[in-house]
């Protein structure tokens, strides 16, 4: 557009559409009005694995809930427990101890199970890679079903049974398939809640039947009854009703993803399925403590790997090796590295013997298959192109570096670009405008939060917040606040913004106010 254009809202929302693809009227009501997941397809014959559950059940065996110490897993463990529980008590669930059995099914996992008498395991977030521990566990007289959302390594295991897709995340499939199950099996009225909670923290696409789970599901969780969420709210300041992306994303699912990194995640799990207040008040409490601890340890951390690096000149992959690092945090200071230096970043907690790695990548550079071209070098490797995790001999951490400073990586994608949905002149945003963009959300993967980039005269600028990290000021006639704005900033009269839209409610009134990502000098 020519700026000083004039835009309509209903023009501005229906180039937002075009940019997310949504070019056919069916396609955008359906974006618009999706449908709830009660009406949507299972996306797999669950028959198999109900036939299976049924076996074990009328013979009084034990059946084992195998689930992972992330809020995917967790929540999945929830779901699927509570669900089998509400006809057949003779079932328990296994939420593995990151540092002594690791990720995804283990042998000592499996064992754990078996020396509880488990004839059954129902494996939910891991499994469909795991070759030789299912073989291992048939071997040892156990049954075992898979559900999983991960990719095949282009072979599947050899399970009873496999439930898989890519579609959703691994708690919106055990979702799906907890509603095949017939009486007297009875799915937890709250259940679609935490499908919706696992949906956001692990940042698949919010469209298609993804964006009906976290839409209703999110509905769902403003008037939750779990007294664990409700707890958790409490110590996180949020009121139920406000609950969005944002706080699932940003205050809970850091909460819950705490334990798993820092304790056991079984605390986690105990937290959604209680339905005692008191013991809800308990654990909340005890998953916030986690969490200001896991604040601590990283950014004492990841100021070590910074201040370490900044000795180096950046090439190739990054890499911060020490064995003050937590296994549960790795993947914190890589995240945190590649923010900083916007390459490719591995960080690593050195063990004795055996290290343990997580590394984080760029748009574009496929970190995974990048490592996988020296097999040797590692005991155990996964992952996709944004991330991977691996375990590796500590005395070959120095090779590994020597083979990440060969990586090529293309210049063009270290530089690192602010995403700009449109630009927009400042006259067009009003509250009609951030009306109608609410009734895009929810905001996530595939669907961003609509960023503008405007020009306008800045003025009344002053520093807010703890040490005046965030800058509040007047963009013409608008309120801005800019968190974590550059130190030493020195602000042009008439500027650039790239900015979101947000409505601030405050003692009854509600104004606009741009939520600033980005302020350069304004060229005429």
């Amino acid at each position: 557009m020519v700026r000083g254009e004039k835009m309509t809202s209903e023009g501005i929302i229906a180039r937002l559409l075009t940019s997310r693809g949504l070019t056919k009227p069916q396609e955008v009501e359906s974006f618009f009005r999706p449908p709830n997941p009660q009406d949507l397809p299972t996306p797999f014959d669950s028959q198999p694995a109900i036939d299976l559950i049924n076996k074990h059940v009328k013979l009084n065996h034990k059946i084992a809930v195998y689930g992972d110490y992330d809020v995917d897993g967790i929540c999945a463990t929830a779901i699927l427990w509570e669900t089998l529980y509400s006809a057949y008590k003779n079932v328990f669930p296994h939420i593995p101890h990151r540092e002594a059995e690791g990720y995804g099914l283990s042998t000592s996992g499996i064992n754990h199970c078996l020396a509880k008498e488990a004839k059954l395991i129902i494996a939910v977030d891991n499994g469909i890679v795991a070759h030789d521990q299912i073989a291992y566990c048939q071997k040892n007289g156990c049954d075992i079903i898979i559900i999983d959302h991960h990719e095949s390594d282009g072979e599947l295991p050899p399970a009873n049974v496999i439930l898989h897709s890519v579609s959703a995340c691994a708690t919106a499939l055990t979702w799906f398939f907890c509603r095949q199950l017939p009486p007297p099996y009875s799915l937890h009225p709250n259940s679609l809640e935490l499908a919706a909670i696992a949906t956001v923290c692990d940042i698949v696409p919010l469209l298609g039947t993804n964006r009906s789970i976290v839409k209703y599901g999110l509905e769902q969780l403003q008037q939750t009854q779990r007294p664990g969420l409700l707890a958790l709210f409490e110590k996180a300041h949020i009121r139920p009703a406000q609950v969005g992306t944002y706080e699932v994303g940003f205050i809970i699912g850091p909460r819950l993803n705490a334990m798993g990194r820092l304790e056991h995640a079984i605390d986690s799990l105990r937290l959604l399925c209680t339905t005692s207040s008191s013991r809800a008040r308990e654990l909340a409490l005890i998953l916030d403590s986690t969490n200001r601890q896991r604040q601590t340890e990283t950014e004492l951390s990841l100021n070590h790997a910074l201040d370490k690096l900044a000795t180096l000149e950046p090439q190739g992959v990054l890499l911060s090796a020490d064995a003050s690092y937590h296994q549960g945090i790795i993947g914190l200071i890589a995240a945190k590295i590649v923010e900083k230096y916007w390459r490719p970043g591995l960080a690593v907690s050195i063990g004795e013997t055996v290290s343990k790695g997580s590394g984080r990548s760029i748009p574009g550079f496929h970190l995974t298959n990048f490592l996988r071209q020296w097999p040797d070098l590692f005991m155990a490797l996964g992952g996709h192109a944004m991330a991977c995790g691996f375990t590796i001999a500590t005395n070959r951490i120095d090779d590994l570096s020597r083979v990440l400073e060969t990586a090529v990586i293309d210049p063009q994608l270290l530089v690192k670009k602010q995403r700009v949905d449109l630009d927009i002149p400042l006259s067009a945003v009003n509250l009609e405008l951030c009306e109608k963009l609410n009734q895009l959300a929810p905001f996530g993967l595939g669907n961003p939060t609509p960023l503008f980039q405007s020009v306008g005269e800045i003025s009344d600028v002053k520093p807010v917040g703890d040490r005046g990290k965030h800058l509040k000021f007047k963009v013409d006639h608008l309120e801005a606040i800019w968190f974590n704005s550059p130190p030493g900033f020195q602000s042009p009269t008439k500027a650039e913004l790239i900015y979101s839209i947000e409505k601030d409610t405050w003692n009854g009134q509600e104004k606009l106010q741009l939520m600033v990502k980005e302020v350069k000098l304004a060229h005429e």
